[in-house]
């Protein structure tokens, strides 16, 4: 711990993941923190792990870290960083808890010439001196949810129906974004989930997009109804100039309907659904006439709105694969039951 001799005050939250440096997980009493989003870490553990080395003059509150070549000098509470000869700003200001200098990870370990990576699937941030980046092996639970129904337990009669997930935005455009975190990347890792629990069930799936590219709205509602789907599920996350708002909402279009079911009552399930498996708020289903991808297909259509990116502790959740798995096990539970309806 550095011998630092004064704290000043913050309003960060707690992020809680794991970072590994070239894959060694770091060890630390203070945990980490967000800052406008961006990752912040003790400052001596981790510049130490990346093979520099780290200098605190606590009577400046000034920062100095070097690595053969490369010298940055930042100070708490500002977001001005000299990189070199370069003076430059920092997404977030260096900080202290608990006596525990803390630095924005992703600009230190960058202008140190490191890679960082967010692994969704374990809940890591990965960082790589040396390039070569392993992504930590995920371990499944042995034995599913009970709520959520398994492949082989499914009627018979529904393994000829056909799902459409949509994985909104993409492409040149990301939809919502918090930090470094895009709402097109959550979006496409829950559906690739949700894939495989309805192509292992023995139904039929197919995905608007399944990377990162721009498919117009008009073309995902054209592809759904080529198709003929049975059920058509837009999965996004949302977000709100109120930074307090949480929870889940399904939006749906009035109209849409087949075999039975209908816009609404499948709206109804999913949200339904979430509430219970999330322990979030509702904020209910909302009737959404002109919303190109639900007025444009030809069989019950909704969006799933899974959480609000602009509150962070939302997003601290929203991110991780644990919520991710959620997400699609409550998702895949509602089309069963409305397949079933």
């Amino acid at each position: 711990m550095l011998p630092v001799s004064a704290n000043i005050s913050n309003e960060y939250l707690p992020y809680d993941i794991k970072l590994l440096v070239d894959n060694q997980q770091v060890k630390t009493d203070v945990g980490y923190l967000t800052q406008h989003s961006n990752m912040l870490v003790p400052a001596q553990v981790v510049v130490e792990m990346m093979g520099a080395s780290i200098n605190w003059v606590p009577d400046e509150w000034k920062i100095q870290i070097e690595k053969e070549d490369r010298k940055l000098t930042m100070y708490i509470a500002n977001y001005q960083c000299a990189n070199g000869i370069n003076v430059e700003r920092m997404p977030a200001q260096p900080t202290l808890v608990r006596g525990t200098v803390m630095i924005p990870l992703r600009y230190v370990a960058e202008a140190l010439g490191a890679v960082v990576l967010w692994d969704g699937r374990t809940s890591s941030v990965i960082v790589s001196t040396t390039g070569d980046i392993q992504m930590p092996e995920v371990t499944e639970p042995e034995t599913p949810k009970p709520e959520t129904p398994r492949p082989d337990s499914i009627d018979e009669s529904l393994k000829k129906k056909l799902i459409v997930l949509d994985p909104g935005h993409g492409g040149n455009d990301p939809g919502a974004v918090a930090g470094k975190v895009k709402e097109k990347d959550l979006n496409l890792q829950v559906s690739m989930i949700l894939k495989d629990l309805i192509s292992d069930s023995g139904m039929i799936v197919h995905m608007t997009r399944t990377d990162d590219r721009y498919i117009g709205l008009y073309e995902r509602a054209a592809f759904a109804n080529k198709l003929k789907a049975d059920l058509f599920v837009s999965i996004h996350h949302n977000a709100s100039p109120d930074s307090s708002a949480q929870g889940v909402m399904t939006l749906y279009y009035p109209s849409s309907k087949r075999n039975g079911m209908t816009g609404i009552k499948l709206a109804q399930i999913v949200q339904k659904n979430m509430v219970n498996d999330f322990k979030t708020r509702d904020w209910g289903i909302i009737p959404r006439p002109k919303l190109v991808v639900t007025r444009e297909t030809s069989m019950p259509a909704v969006i799933a709105e899974l959480g609000f990116m602009s509150n962070k502790e939302e997003l601290n959740r929203i991110v991780t694969y644990e919520f991710q798995k959620k997400a699609a096990e409550s998702l895949y539970k509602s089309i069963i039951e409305a397949l079933q309806h």
